[in-house]
């Protein structure tokens, strides 16, 4: 029995007979928010699976798990193959270390090119803006004389070096000449958000990747959302961790970016838990870029409520990967539940809610009928 159905054997004499008061108010009326539900005391954390077309109970909508020390350790184990998984793609990048990348020019791009002995074609014109290099047209091709239109964009400097030497080779001597890349425009990667400078930053011959992107965009502000930052690549959509990425050393995060990518860091408002039920101060908390464990929300939201709360009915409650709703229920009744609670990490967008006390629930039903009874009463004297 509930501790509000008690409320039934209340009589009040209205026109000659008794009526239950509760009977008046109905049960839809308790005022506040009661979940009730149990995991089996000595059950795992194996998730209650119910056929959801008959009933609407808690239990047929959401899968019911226990906060326990098998839980626990079984999360520090999956942390600990994560961290294995994270060393070894560490060592692999470590061991080919970038060697592959080699830039190819890229239409508006400006070329330094200088022929040995030769000024006059340095330099032809004798105009300052000649030796500021040569700009790729958007067809690929720049003009030099005596070599005419020459072929850029796809190619290293070592192979539009070589072209030109032939080329060259027709009315000079022997040329010896130098091509390298002065100023870089053709390739550009994005980032917005939550930096310090957003804006474009250039892909060189040194390979550009999330952190040098971040770096030279005058790195992250405190808002940053580490865990949700995303990549545009051609269209579509690439989750990065950039937690993972800073303080867990998962390096596969830091991938190379390609020309026209787009980063964008989200602000850290929209990544929240949410402390609902009797606690000190209900409210909603940013998540930190480090852990927040369950026992941490629950003191900076408070604490307890000595007066309402009962601490053996503290939930956790999150979307499943299968799209139905996981209730995670300890019982903090004891203190040194509290340890399993330290341990407990939560996710965004988790929702922590601790139930009232049977007394509680009493106390608010009877100041709801209150009113009710005065109201009745003032109308038989009458």
């Amino acid at each position: 029995m509930k501790p509000y159905a008690l409320l039934s054997t209340v009589p009040v004499k209205v026109g000659g007979s008794l009526v239950g008061l509760a009977s008046l108010v109905g049960c839809s009326l308790v005022p506040g928010q009661y979940l009730g539900v149990t995991a089996k005391i000595n059950e795992t954390d194996r998730a209650y699976v119910y056929d959801a077309t008959g009933t609407e109970s808690v239990e047929e909508r959401a899968d019911i798990f226990s906060i326990n020390p098998d839980v626990i350790a079984r999360q520090a184990h999956e942390k600990e193959i994560a961290a294995e998984k994270i060393n070894k793609i560490r060592a692999e990048v470590s061991s080919h270390q970038k060697g592959s990348y080699v830039y190819t020019v890229a239409p508006q791009d400006v070329l330094r090119i200088t022929v040995w002995n030769h000024p006059e074609l340095n330099n032809p014109s004798g105009v300052l803006n000649d030796l500021q290099g040569r700009i790729v047209n958007n067809d690929g091709n720049f003009f030099y004389p005596y070599a005419g239109q020459v072929k850029a964009a796809g190619r290293t400097v070592q192979e539009i070096r070589h072209d030109l030497t032939k080329k060259l080779s027709a009315v000079l001597v022997e040329p010896q000449v130098d091509v390298s890349v002065l100023n870089y425009r053709g390739k550009r990667a994005f980032v917005m958000g939550q930096v310090g400078k957003p804006g474009v930053v250039p892909i060189t011959d040194v390979p550009l990747t999330i952190t040098d992107l971040i770096t030279q965009a005058e790195g992250l502000k405190p808002e940053a959302d580490l865990k949700s930052a995303v990549l545009m690549r051609k269209g579509e959509k690439v989750p990065v961790d950039l937690y993972a990425l800073y303080y867990e050393g998962d390096i596969s995060q830091n991938k190379q970016l390609e020309p026209g990518d787009i980063l964008t860091i989200s602000e850290n408002r929209y990544n929240k838990i949410f402390v609902l039920g009797e606690v000190g101060k209900p409210q909603s908390l940013v998540m930190p870029r480090g852990r927040l464990s369950l026992a941490e929300a629950v003191s900076d939201a408070g604490g307890f409520n000595p007066l309402s709360a009962n601490a053996g009915q503290l939930y956790v409650i999150r979307w499943g990967e299968n799209g139905r709703p996981q209730i995670w229920h300890l019982d903090a009744a004891a203190p040194d539940a509290l340890v399993l609670a330290d341990r407990f990490d939560l996710q965004s967008r988790d929702i922590v809610y601790v139930d009232p006390a049977g007394v509680a629930r009493f106390g608010r039903v009877v100041n709801n009928i209150i009113p009710t009874a005065t109201v009745i009463r003032a109308s038989v004297q009458n």
